[in-house]
């Protein structure tokens, strides 16, 4: 089960550009809460406690417990915008759940084991997109290539999920993939092969059309 993370929320005292960048200086992070038995509440919290909820294993998938105006309420982070540069939340929003109500996720996808030797793997999908019940978000889900060969393929259907897990992407991704490094292009070396032929057989002709002047010589 996820470990659920206490965070104390303070109503947002007004609204616009101005009020947001006066709470930024004061070490706050504006956001919005609503959902599951929560009205939209403009809050603001903590940044350093944010900063802390955001950087367990979970990372933005973390339940937090937000406390507003005297009423706790499950939440997920959603909607985080951070600064470009810094990195910093600028605001996000906290959406409240229902705990028996799955949710829609996504967890990285951790590659396990080592492909053929002088093969190339290739994983085009980094996480994945799951529905799961709040408190049971895994913190990534896995998948081996022990065994695999070059041109196997492992798609989003064939990855094993825990119990209580579903996929929401499509099955027919590809995930993970097993190919050969690029070769030289056969295409140059036909031309190649092609040029040194018509080279060779403009030889030939420069030879017969000398013999032939001879014997008319001769005659």
């Amino acid at each position: 089960m996820a470990d659920q993370i206490a965070l104390s929320a303070e109503p947002r005292p007004g609204s616009g550009k101005g009020e947001a960048r006066t709470l930024r200086a004061q070490g706050r992070v504006p956001a919005v809460a609503y959902g599951s038995k929560l009205s939209s509440t403009s809050i603001h919290v903590d940044a350093k406690e944010l900063r802390a909820a955001l950087s367990t294993d979970a990372g933005e998938n973390a339940v937090i417990r937000l406390a507003v105006g005297g009423d706790t309420h499950l939440t997920m982070p959603r909607e985080i915008h951070r600064h470009p540069v810094r990195r910093d939340v600028l605001h996000l929003d906290f959406v409240a759940f229902d705990r028996d109500q799955k949710v829609t996720v996504e967890v990285p996808l951790h590659v396990l084991g080592e492909g053929p030797e002088g093969a190339i793997v290739s994983q085009p999908m980094n996480v994945l997109t799951i529905d799961v019940l709040p408190l049971e978000v895994p913190d990534y889900v896995e998948t081996s290539i022990e065994g695999l060969e070059v041109g196997d393929v492992i798609r989003a259907g064939d990855i094993s999920l825990p119990d209580g897990v579903d996929l929401h992407d499509d099955p027919e991704r590809t995930a993970v993939s097993i190919t050969l490094p690029d070769l030289e292009p056969v295409e140059e070396t036909a031309e190649e092969a092609v040029e040194e032929a018509l080279a060779g057989e403009d030889a030939g002709e420069g030879g017969e059309t000398a013999e032939g002047g001879d014997e008319a010589e001769g005659e």
